[in-house]
């Protein structure tokens, strides 16, 4: 019986060694042009990244939503630069009556209100990074296999398994 309890307990323990994750530290630097993407100080690609955020919900849920936000601000940013444009170029005309102004002040608007959602956006997308490295600690032990003692309905003690 002892040795047959030395094996479980050699064999729970290699179990345990090999069921936890390595824990990663995620950093997104945002750069003018390009942005940069690191796992514990190593540079990855995008998809890498998202991939190890995605361990997550919450985080990889923030995270979609800044990308989202980006999107529509890029929207909104390209929808008032032509307003301004097309303001200016009818403007310009000899004879214009005042209605390009409108098109000049709703576009600049838009830009104004795009620059504002990109900020709003890279805000989550901040949050969605420090959100994954503070719940490092839970993710990468995934609970996958647990070892405790607990009492008995005898009134001892017996050890137990959790998968």
């Amino acid at each position: 019986m002892k040795k047959l309890f030395v094996v479980l307990l050699i064999l729970c323990v290699t179990t345990l060694s090999f069921a936890q994750e390595k824990k990663h530290t995620l950093t997104f630097k945002r750069g003018f042009f390009t942005n940069d993407y690191l796992i514990d100080g190593q540079e990855v690609s995008c998809s890498d990244f998202e991939y190890e955020l995605a361990r997550d919900y919450e985080a990889v849920s923030k995270w979609d939503t800044g990308n989202t936000m980006k999107y529509v601000s890029w929207g909104m940013a390209f929808g008032g630069g032509f307003l301004v444009g097309y303001g200016i170029a009818q403007g310009s005309q000899y004879g214009a009556d005042q209605s390009y102004t409108f098109k000049l002040m709703a576009g600049g608007v838009l830009i104004v209100a795009a620059f504002i959602i990109e900020r709003i956006g890279n805000s989550k997308k901040d949050d969605a990074v420090e959100l994954y490295n503070k719940n490092i600690g839970k993710i990468a032990g995934n609970e996958s296999v647990n070892l405790s003692l607990v009492p008995t309905e005898q009134g001892g003690t017996a050890l137990a398994f959790n998968f």
